[in-house]
């Protein structure tokens, strides 16, 4: 082809037709702008294919992630859920020795511990999508993040409760050692945790922590998960 249109050009400046020779030139400069022109098109088209390709195969890996954490923190709430009135009747002050059947003294030794399957996300991050699905993404698993530091707050404040116990009582070795309840506990157990106000100050506390900040954010970030998770699969079955 190329001999071919060098032919051409020979053949008008042997015959002195400049002005034709200038047209052709001109024409074969603009087939050749174009031939670069459609060559990065296709080229651009080939590589957005492929990213978003990718993106796809990260938006897979990220709803089982999603799966696993909607899971997880749904166990989280439906546990606080579960124990909410005993936490309403300690607060009230209207316990009763029954109550140990119900976990009664477990109420605040127990912390989630939330482990978040973001490495999906981590690798959407990588490849710098700004389409807003992957935006939206992004930007939940960052509010995700305040879960794990409200629930090593969470933490913290059992382990010292813990540690009160453990130092100051001398029913802890049978509160640590066993399921308590009523039959089976002794009456210094009992009475700490059916009639002492410390227990109760402690547990208005975390209920504080526990129901006013985290359990109310999970009321809402839950569908938000929820909702995304449709989107993801939508984009994918696009």
């Amino acid at each position: 082809m190329i001999k071919f249109f060098r032919h051409i050009r020979q053949t008008f400046i042997m015959e002195n037709k400049t002005s034709k020779y200038l047209k052709y030139a001109i024409g074969e400069i603009l087939l050749v702008v174009i031939g670069i022109l459609i060559a990065l098109q296709i080229n651009n088209w080939n590589e957005k294919r492929k990213i978003q390709k990718e993106i796809q195969g990260i938006y897979s890996q990220i709803i089982h992630g999603l799966d696993n954490d909607i899971a997880e923190l749904s166990d989280n709430l439906n546990y606080y859920e579960s124990i909410e009135p005993i936490f309403d009747k300690v607060i009230s002050d209207s316990r009763t020795v029954e109550l140990l059947d119900d976990g009664l003294s477990r109420i605040i030794s127990r912390s989630a511990a939330t482990v978040l399957n973001n490495s999906g996300v981590e690798r959407l991050k990588t490849i710098s999508a700004n389409d807003s699905l992957s935006l939206k993404v992004i930007e939940m698993y960052e509010l995700l993040e305040w879960f794990n530091a409200r629930e090593k707050m969470i933490s913290d404040d059992t382990k010292k409760f813990t540690t009160i116990y453990r130092d100051n009582y001398s029913w802890y070795p049978e509160w640590i050692s066993k399921s308590i309840n009523k039959d089976n506990s002794s009456p210094e157990l009992q009475d700490y945790f059916v009639n002492s106000q410390e227990y109760r100050h402690n547990v208005i506390y975390l209920y504080q922590q526990i129901y006013n900040n985290y359990v109310r954010l999970l009321r809402i970030r839950i569908p938000q998960l929820e909702q995304i998770r449709i989107e993801l699969q939508n984009a994918i079955n696009q």
